[in-house]
C-alpha cells in the first residue's frame, strides 16, 4: 500500500513536469503502432507501449505483429511518451554493438549494479576494459576446453540420478527448469571456481543460492501500472526523492539474489588459499589480477566479487534456460531428436563407448549442432537489449523501411540521449534474414550460408549466450557436452496430454504453464531411458 501511496503521489507532482520537459520528437518521420492507452485517458497514455509489452502472454508477440505491419525499424513510445527506437535490422544491429558509442543506459546500469554488483556487467569506459583485459586470459579457447571433463562430469553425475529414478519403470516426469539449473550451477562451480555448490548432490548449504536463482525474476513478471510507471520515474531521477528507501517485490528478490551469491563468492576467495601459476579455474585467474603490476588488468577485491556473483547468475540463467528450450523442442520434435541421437550413435562407433568426446569431435556433428544454433535463434532468454545513443548518429539499414510521408529510408537518424530498443526475439525470426519458415523449428536452416549478415560470433546469432564474445565458447561447449550426454542416455517426451507452453516477459524469458502462474517456472517432460548398447 506505501508503494501505492508513494507511486501516486510522485506521479501527480511530477508527470507534468516530465511531459514538459521531455527532449522534442526525433523519430517523428517514423512509423509505428499508437499506444491502445491513447483512447483511455491521460493517465494510461503515461505508460506509452512499455506496459503493452511488459504485460503480453508470450514473449514478442506484440513486436512480431508491429514489424509485420511497419518493417524491422519503427518508432514505440515508453512512459510519458518518450520516443523510443525500436530496431531489429542486421546492418542497424551490427552498428550499434560493434560500436562503443551505445552503452547502456544509467538506469539499466544500475539493475546491473543491483543485480551483479559492480562487474564487468555494470562497468564502462576505461573500467571494462579493465576489467575484460583481467578476464581474458580465463576465457581463451584452450583454457575453455580444459573444462570439457569438467562439464563432462556433472552430466554423468544428473544422468546416473535419472537412471536411478527410472529402476523399474518405463518413464518419469521431471520437470526441467527445477533440474538443469542444478547441473549448471555445479558446473559453473567446479570449471570457474573448483568449487563444489552441490547441489547435485543435495547439499543444503547452497540450495538457498540454488532457489533464490531460480525464482529471482518471478516478481518481474505482468508488472502494474503503478509498478511500471514508477520505474519510469526512478528512471529518470535515479538519485532523487529516496527510491532506494522504497523497494518493490522484484528489488527485494533481487537483493536476496545478491546477498546469496555475494556470500557464495566469498566462502569461494576464502578456500582459495594459495594460487599455483598453473591453475586453470577462472578464479585463480582473478585472483592473479589483484597482484597484477599493471594497473590496467588490475581487480579490486569488490571488482572479483563481482565477477564471481556475474559469472554464478549469466553463467547458470544463460545455460539451464536455454537447454530447457532445447529439450523442449526435441520433445515437440521427435524427427530431430533421433536425428541427433544417430549422429552421436556414429561418433560412438568410431571413437569407442569408452572414449570422452573432445572439443572437435562435438563440433563433428552437423545436425547436432544446427539444433543447438535453431533453439539459439528461436529462444534467446534475454529477450531485449537497450541502448542509449551518446551522440547524434546516422543508423545504416540493411532492409529498408518506409517513413510516413512514403519515403523510403536506408538510413535513420537519431540524436544524443536517444533510448533503443533491440528486440533479439524479432531479430532471429526476420523472414529477410531465416527464410519464410523462420517462426518454425528447422535446424536444416544452418547448413545454408545464405545470409549476409554478421551480427554474431557464432551462426549470426542475435542471443546473450553468444553474442558476449568473452565467454561464448564456455556455453556453446556446455550445451554441446550436455546435449551429447543427455540424449546418449534419454529420450524426452511431451506428456500424454500435451504441453501448452507460454515464455513469460520478465528481465529474462521464463518458461511457464499457460494459464499456471501460481506454479512458477515449469517445463515437465517425460524422460525414458534408452538402450546403451547402441541396440535400440
Amino acid at each position: 500500500m506505501s508503494l501505492t501511496i508513494l507511486c501516486t503521489t510522485v506521479l501527480a507532482l511530477l508527470s507534468a513536469g516530465i511531459v514538459v520537459h521531455r527532449r522534442r520528437s526525433s523519430l517523428f518521420f517514423l512509423r509505428g503502432p499508437v499506444p491502445t492507452s491513447y483512447l483511455l485517458g491521460s493517465f494510461l497514455l503515461a505508460k506509452g507501449h512499455e506496459y503493452e509489452l511488459n504485460r503480453q502472454s508470450d514473449v514478442g508477440n506484440l513486436e512480431f505483429s508491429w514489424v509485420k505491419e511497419y518493417g524491422p525499424t519503427l518508432r514505440i513510445f515508453g512512459c510519458f511518451s518518450e520516443d523510443i527506437l525500436m530496431i531489429a535490422d542486421p546492418l542497424g544491429l551490427q552498428h550499434i554493438m560493434q560500436s562503443q558509442n551505445y552503452p547502456k543506459p544509467t538506469d539499466i546500469r544500475i539493475i546491473a549494479e543491483r543485480v551483479f554488483g559492480r562487474g564487468i556487467l555494470f562497468a564502462t569506459n576505461e573500467a571494462h576494459q579493465r576489467q575484460r583485459r583481467a578476464l581474458n586470459p580465463a576465457f581463451s579457447t584452450q583454457q575453455i576446453k580444459y573444462f570439457v571433463p569438467l562439464f563432462q562430469e556433472a552430466t554423468s553425475q544428473l544422468v546416473k540420478k535419472w537412471i536411478k529414478r527410472l529402476d523399474g519403470v518405463d518413464t518419469i516426469n521431471l520437470n526441467m527448469a527445477e533440474w538443469i539449473p542444478k547441473i549448471t550451477l555445479d558446473v559453473i562451480g567446479r570449471s570457474a571456481f573448483n568449487f563444489n555448490f552441490g547441489v547435485l548432490d543435495g547439499s543444503a548449504e547452497y540450495n538457498e543460492l540454488y532457489l533464490t536463482l531460480r525464482d529471482m525474476f518471478l516478481d518481474s513478471t505482468s508488472p502494474s501500472a503503478i509498478t511500471i510507471l514508477y520505474s519510469a520515474i526512478r528512471r529518470r531521477f535515479p538519485q532523487s526523492f529516496g527510491f532506494k528507501m522504497f523497494r518493490t517485490k522484484e528489488d527485494r528478490r533481487l537483493s536476496a539474489f545478491l546477498t546469496a551469491a555475494q556470500d557464495a563468492a566469498m566462502n569461494i576467495l576464502k578456500q582459495k588459499e594459495t594460487v599455483y601459476s598453473d591453475d586453470r579455474d577462472i578464479l585463480s585467474t582473478l585472483v592473479r589480477s589483484a597482484a597484477d603490476e599493471d594497473p590496467r588488468r588490475r581487480l579490486s577485491e569488490e571488482e572479483i566479487v563481482s565477477q564471481i556473483t556475474t559469472i554464478i547468475l549469466a553463467g547458470n540463467h544463460t545455460s539451464a534456460s536455454t537447454f530447457v528450450f532445447m529439450l523442449y523442442e526435441l520433445a515437440c520434435h521427435p524427427e530431430s531428436q533421433a536425428r541427433v541421437y544417430e549422429e552421436i550413435k556414429g561418433l560412438r562407433s568410431q571413437t569407442g563407448f569408452d572414449t570422452s568426446p573432445s572439443p572437435e569431435n562435438y563440433e563433428s556433428m552437423p545436425y547436432f549442432n544446427a539444433v543447438i544454433k535453431e533453439t539459439l535463434r528461436l529462444h534467446p532468454i534475454l529477450p531485449t537489449i537497450i541502448r542509449e545513443a551518446t551522440f547524434n548518429d546516422i543508423i545504416p539499414l540493411s532492409i529498408s523501411v518506409k517513413s510516413k510521408s512514403g519515403k523510403s529510408l536506408s538510413h535513420i537518424p537519431v540524436s544524443k540521449g536517444q533510448r533503443i530498443l533491440m528486440p533479439l526475439s524479432v531479430y532471429n525470426r526476420l523472414t529477410q534474414v531465416w527464410g519464410d519458415d523462420a517462426n518454425s523449428w528447422n535446424p536444416v536452416r544452418f547448413f545454408d550460408n545464405r545470409k549476409d549478415v554478421n551480427v554474431g560470433v557464432y551462426g549470426d546469432l542475435y542471443s546473450p549466450v553468444v553474442l558476449k564474445k568473452l565467454a561464448w565458447l564456455f556455453r556453446v561447449l556446455e550445451l554441446q557436452v550436455m546435449l551429447f550426454g543427455f540424449l546418449e542416455s534419454f529420450e524426452f517426451l511431451l506428456p500424454p496430454h500435451g504441453l501448452d507452453m507460454q515464455r513469460v516477459p520478465s528481465i529474462l524469458m521464463m518458461p511457464m504453464i499457460r494459464g499456471r502462474p501460481e506454479l512458477g517456472t515449469q517445463m515437465p517432460l517425460y524422460v525414458k531411458q534408452r538402450d546403451i548398447s547402441g541396440s535400440e
